[in-house]
């Protein structure tokens, strides 16, 4: 049965173990009136989630924010290749494996304090309805055990100037010292996601790149 869609994958992935990231539901279903006045005012709202699964540590969860770019141009962002670094956390460098303009692998490289760590990541973007997926490719070198999530972006409450970004990822590190000495900061790193493509897309080299 072939699968239609990369969210629709990565569904099937997360039941197939058991860890549960949750794919993003609509507006008015995912966030409480808190959360939402929190969206409105610009900043980011986050589900930290943790798991011990099958031999895994998980840290991950959800987060989300508002950035006040069209749904296009953030979208356009995503599909740049050459700059995915400058828009995660802790990111000091990138090479793409195999280039396609709906699936590549890529290889990333983080520095966390006194320790790096690079992988191998299979991407999957679904152009029609703006949704990323993507899991570590697990046939290649990699510093982190396992690791898998999607984003997503959507006009926000029908804006064609403000764009919701939809974050989710669950990570095992893979060490003891990224688990236990580090492993809230890996978390902490993990869930910027959206802040960090925030800052690229108004402040930053992405402001002017895209339009």
């Amino acid at each position: 049965m072939r699968v239609r869609t990369p969210l629709l994958s990565l569904a099937l992935s997360l039941l197939a173990v058991a860890v549960l990231v949750p794919v993003p539901s609509s507006e008015a279903q995912q966030f409480t009136r808190t959360e939402r006045r929190t969206l409105e005012e610009g900043q980011p709202v986050r589900h930290p989630r943790s798991q011990n699964r099958s031999g895994h540590a998980f840290v991950g969860g959800n987060a989300w924010r508002v950035i006040p770019r069209p749904l296009d141009e953030v979208w356009r962002s995503l599909n740049d290749s050459a700059h995915l670094c400058q828009m995660l956390p802790q990111c000091v460098g990138q090479r793409v494996v195999v280039a396609g303009s709906d699936r590549r692998v890529m290889r990333f490289t983080h520095e966390y304090g006194p320790i790096r760590a690079s992988y191998h990541m299979r991407m999957d973007l679904d152009q029609a309805s703006h949704d990323l997926s993507f899991r570590l490719d697990r046939s290649r070198p990699n510093d982190v055990r396992e690791a898998w999530g999607f984003l997503n972006v959507r006009r926000y409450r029908g804006s064609d100037a403000r764009t919701l970004v939809s974050w989710g990822v669950m990570a095992d590190p893979g060490s003891q010292i990224m688990t236990t000495l580090l492993g809230g900061a890996v978390q902490a790193s993990l869930l910027r996601v959206p802040d960090e493509l925030h800052d690229y897309m108004v402040v930053g080299p992405g402001r002017n790149r895209y339009r």
